[in-house]
C-alpha cells in the first residue's frame, strides 16, 4: 500500500523542523568540560576554587594542588563530624550535604559551576585545557 506524496512530503517537513529547534537548544559550541593545567598562577587559582566552593558560614575548603588535574567533577564532603556523649566523633556520621562541582572552559574562561544550583564562577587566575 502505498502513501500519498503530499502526508509524506509533510512528514518530512515536520521531522526537518523537529531536528532544527533541537539543535538551537544545545549547548554553546564553546561550552566544554575542562581540566585544571598546572601552572605560575597555581596557588592563586586554588585560592580562587576554594573561595568558590565555600559554603556560608561553612568551615574553609582547602584543595590539594591536583584538584581538577585529572577528572572535570569534584564532590566536597562536609567534614563537620557528630560527637558521641565522651566528646568523640561518631565515625562515619557528618552533618550536611555533599557539594559536586563541574570545570568548565567557557569562552576560553576556566569556570567553575555548583551542580546543585548551577551557579558558574569564573576563574581568571587558573589555566584549562578542554576535554571530550
Amino acid at each position: 500500500m502505498n502513501m500519498p506524496a503530499v502526508p509524506c512530503r509533510t512528514a518530512c517537513c515536520v521531522s526537518v523542523l523537529v531536528l532544527a529547534a533541537c539543535s538551537s537548544h544545545a549547548p554553546a559550541a564553546d561550552a566544554a568540560r575542562a581540566l585544571r593545567v598546572v601552572g605560575k598562577n597555581d596557588a592563586q587559582c586554588i585560592a580562587q576554587m576554594q573561595a568558590a566552593m565555600q559554603r556560608p558560614g561553612g568551615s574553609a575548603v582547602v584543595l590539594s594542588p591536583a584538584a581538577f588535574t585529572e577528572d572535570d567533577r569534584l564532590s566536597l564532603v562536609p567534614s563537620e563530624s557528630v560527637a558521641d556523649a565522651a566528646g568523640q566523633v561518631a565515625s562515619g556520621r557528618l552533618l550536611g550535604r555533599p557539594d559536586s562541582f563541574r570545570l568548565t572552559l567557557n569562552q576560553g574562561v576556566c569556570t567553575l559551576v555548583r551542580e546543585a544550583d548551577a551557579k558558574a564562577t569564573a576563574l581568571a587566575a587558573c589555566a584549562c585545557v578542554a576535554i571530550p
